[in-house]
């Protein structure tokens, strides 16, 4: 009896210590899942891929809103690539740049852009305001001109 009962202990003995084992390595195994997951996921870190600008009520005129539109995306092209984060940390850059930005069409005239909301994903979506000027462009440039030239002359 005492025979049979040490046979049954000694082979409990052995599943057990087979089964330590087997935890073990399945432990090691999920570690180095573990380990490998934050590796891609560190190399899967999201950039910015695309930009979407939506000029918001009142709209222009369509020909001058795809005009702005590739304006400010030509503006916005050196943050094609850059991480999520880093773009989200300089948001406050990013909304004083287009603050009160201003671009000349292609008739001449002026269009004043406001920044109202930015989305920052993958893709960076911008919502603004777009105000149509009927000032010629170049009197505001000679203006600004004359201006810098006076300015220049009372340095000296």
């Amino acid at each position: 009896m005492l025979f049979m009962h040490g046979r049954e202990m000694e082979e409990m003995m052995l599943v057990k210590k087979s089964l330590e084992l087997q935890n073990k390595k399945l432990y090691e195994e999920n570690q180095t899942l573990k380990k490998n997951q934050n590796v891609s996921r560190r190399k899967q870190e999201t950039v910015i891929e695309e930009f979407r600008v939506t000029i918001m009520d009142p709209k222009p005129h369509p020909t001058i809103e795809v005009q702005i539109v590739e304006q400010m995306e030509r503006d916005l092209a050196s943050l094609k690539g850059k991480k999520i984060e880093q773009v989200a940390e300089v948001h406050q850059v990013l909304h004083e740049m287009l603050r009160r930005r201003e671009y000349v069409l292609s008739d001449g005239s002026m269009s004043e852009v406001r920044i109202k909301t930015v989305v920052i994903s993958r893709t960076l979506h911008l919502f603004v305001t777009a105000e149509v000027k009927t000032e010629d462009v170049w009197q505001t440039v000679a203006r600004n001109f004359l201006f810098l030239h006076s300015y220049i002359q009372s340095e000296k």
